[in-house]
């Protein structure tokens, strides 16, 4: 099994969990502060939907949670390694946490939909199919 065909790349890269060639994201630099948070609607190679259904996205806090420990717990472990400061440890909390947040947030959306997308390396957008221009945006833009 290639890495370019394993779920890992489909989260890290961001690409489609079916086809893993095109782009979940309409910008892919997720520091850029217009549009970081903007999905494709559809695949644009396999045309995949990406929002299974309406609020399905919603599940994904739940993923950035879990990253979200998985980062302090890292935090805190390197701490005990320098001598554990409280003061120390709330400043490097959260300057990851927030430095981070644009990438656990997409992250957790790619996980997500790789839960439930199966990889397919011979999808391809049908006939007379085409990628549509709409965007998903995450609840409260």
């Amino acid at each position: 099994m290639e890495f370019s065909s394993s779920k890992i790349y489909s989260v890290v890269a961001q690409t489609c969990p079916r086809c893993h060639q095109g782009s979940l994201f309409i910008n892919k630099n997720p520091y850029k502060i217009e549009n970081w948070d903007k999905m494709h609607a559809d695949c644009p190679v396999c045309a995949l939907h990406f929002e299974r259904e309406p609020g399905f996205f919603q599940g994904s806090m739940y993923v950035s949670y879990g990253l979200g420990v998985a980062l302090s717990v890292a935090v805190v472990v390197v701490n005990f390694m320098f001598g554990f400061d409280p003061v120390r440890y709330f400043i490097t909390n959260t300057v990851a946490l927030l430095g981070l947040a644009p990438l656990l947030f997409r992250w957790s959306r790619a996980i997500y939909l790789n839960v439930f997308v199966a990889f397919d390396p011979n999808a391809k957008r049908s006939k007379g199919q085409s990628a549509s221009d709409s965007m998903i945006s995450h609840p409260g833009a």
